[in-house]
């Protein structure tokens, strides 16, 4: 309800505000003809004794064939001035006291085109500049060489692209649009780049870019292996206010920022998702991808509205087009089961249920405005999904203790029914339709064939399947986690499906089973190596540096420099 009201607040104000905008603009005409008017008959009477030839009506300009008055130069009010040492008698046209926008809210006129556009180059040089020099820092930074080619790449090649868009016409409004984007992309880089000098944030940052990457590794050789045109592949995570997410828009650049809510790394629940937001970026990278599954789903992509009703059952078209909604969710959800088995339907089960709130594991969402559904589906079914990857993979057992240990939690809810909103109000619908679709669309995602992965299902792309192996290095992981020590397993997936299986059995030890799981991965930019099962871990601050040893580094460093490089250091001493 208090939607509703806000949207009708909302409303009403940007009424009145159009209001205002029109009274100004009407006031603002009145005084441009009131003094128009004033002006030709200036004109009229000065026409009387002004001698014949090319002299011109005070205020026109010669030559010009409108019959309009011209502002006069140095004017700055905007309305028609009479000539200094006017021999008419008359009295001078008095300007407004301000232009009819001053103290609105809306401020004053967009300048003209030309000048924008002046504008929009004068900021690609700046863009330019700072990119260009962020690039050449980078390249020699470990933690952040992954951004060099974007800096020294990507952003120069947009912005020579936009530069020839505008000598070829492109609008104002579209030009300043596209500079944002390319600002947006530098400064977002800026922040990642800085989160990554920070030497208490980087060994995070860098555990959690070895797990994505790890992630990201099948989709990578199966796109190369089928020609599949995947326009992304270098995940980037940074620490954040939102909630776990994924920037597609980025995509271009073939860098993906994760976004890491601040309790990420004080749990090890949240690790697996990083799967499914890898899933969101390959299904938006591969280009055509979506929209092929789409159509060989008979899924469609429009936002549906709330369906028609069947008696107390939804009709099979409005049913399709509900899960044409969910799909990217279903995929994605089908995607990280895929990568993590049981761990991350756990993760989905800890995450979602809310114990204040049982009911709405089972409730359909809408989106903000109340009037068409979430992208998401209620946790309930998500959960089945997740459980019926597990089945379908052979991990019965997995499934049918996971979906037990759900529906004990929700002893109170019927977890037979979902509940739609109709005509504002909760009302309950079976199970059974929207979980046979479900069971639909997992089969031929998980199986296949699909033409839009090159007559495969996700299950034959090599390494993205959990299957025995990933099971028992999973089990290994947990059970040396749980004794207290650090798993000597290589796989960075199995290291966290490992992790979250301990904390679900200590949840109190949450922390120190994270942190002991990261300790086995080397982390992403950092000098971190595996810990040798037949010795200690080396400890690099225990390494002493001397003079020597320093002096031998940085001739090391000399020596390894391109020749360019070492030309203009010299340059840049001279």
């Amino acid at each position: 309800m208090r939607d509703i009201d806000l949207e009708k607040y909302v409303g009403a104000l940007i009424g009145v505000i159009w209001a205002i905008v029109k009274l100004a603009s009407l006031y603002g005409g009145v005084q441009a003809r009131r003094a128009e008017r004033a002006a030709r008959a200036v004109a009229r009477l000065g026409d009387a004794d002004a001698p014949r030839g090319d002299t011109a009506p005070i205020g026109v300009a010669r030559g010009s064939d409108t019959g309009l008055v011209d502002v006069a130069r140095g004017s700055d009010t905007g309305l028609v001035d009479v000539a200094r040492g006017s021999d008419t008698g008359l009295v001078d046209v008095a300007p407004p006291s301000a232009a009819p926008w001053a103290g609105m809210p809306f401020g004053a006129p967009r300048a003209p085109d030309a000048d924008r556009l002046r504008g929009v180059l004068l900021r690609l040089a700046e863009l330019e500049q700072s990119a260009a020099a962020l690039g050449e820092m980078v390249r020699h930074e470990r933690a952040n060489r992954r951004f060099t080619d974007v800096l020294l790449g990507a952003v120069p090649h947009e912005i020579g692209s936009l530069r020839a868009a505008v000598d070829a016409g492109l609008t104002a409004r579209e030009a300043e649009s596209a500079a944002d984007r390319i600002e947006l992309v530098v400064g977002e880089i800026a922040v990642l780049v800085r989160q990554r000098r920070d030497p208490s944030l980087l060994p995070e940052l860098g555990d959690a870019d070895a797990l994505a990457d790890a992630c990201y590794a099948p989709v990578i050789a199966f796109a190369r292996a089928e020609g599949l045109p995947l326009r992304s592949g270098a995940p980037a995570t940074q620490l954040t206010d939102f909630d776990l997410a994924i920037w597609t828009g980025f995509i271009p650049t073939s860098i993906a920022p994760i976004f890491l809510p601040v309790d990420f790394f004080s749990t090890p629940l949240r690790w697996p998702a990083l799967a499914h937001e890898i899933g969101h970026d390959f299904l938006a990278s591969v280009d055509g991808l979506e929209p092929a599954l789409r159509r060989e789903l008979g899924l469609g992509g429009e936002r549906a509205r709330p369906p028609a009703l069947d008696g107390d059952r939804v009709k099979a078209p409005e049913l399709r087009r509900v899960f044409g909604v969910w799909f990217e969710e279903i995929f994605c959800d089908v995607f990280g089961t895929l990568m993590f088995g049981p761990a991350y339907v756990l993760t989905m089960s800890e995450l979602f249920f809310q114990e204040d709130e049982p009911y709405a594991s089972i409730a359909v969402q809408t989106d903000v405005t109340g009037a068409r559904y979430d992208e998401h589906p209620p946790p309930h079914l998500r959960v089945l999904i997740g459980c019926m990857v597990l089945e379908r993979g052979g991990l019965d057992e997995d499934a049918r203790a996971l979906r037990e240990a759900w529906a004990r939690r929700h002893a109170e809810v019927s977890l037979d029914d979902l509940l739609l909103p109709v005509r504002g109000a909760w009302r309950p619908f079976p199970l059974s339709p929207f979980a046979s679709m479900a069971a639909w669309i997992v089969e031929r995602l998980y199986a296949g064939p699909l033409t839009a992965l090159s007559g495969f299902g996700l299950q034959d792309i090599s390494g993205l399947d959990y299957g025995p192996h990933e099971r028992q290095e999973a089990s290994r992981a947990r059970d040396a986690l749980l004794a207290g020590r650090v798993p000597a397993v290589l796989d960075a997936r199995a290291l966290l499906a490992g992790a979250v299986l301990a904390a679900h059995h200590e949840p109190a030890q949450s922390l120190s089973i994270l942190i002991k799981a990261r300790a086995a991965i080397p982390a992403l930019g950092t000098s971190e190596r595996r810990p040798d099962p037949f010795g200690s871990r080396l400890d690099a601050s225990r390494v002493t540096l001397d003079r020597r040893a320093v002096t031998e580094a940085l001739l090391f460093r000399e020596v390894l420099l391109p020749p360019r490089a070492r030309r203009a250091r010299r340059r840049a001493r001279l």
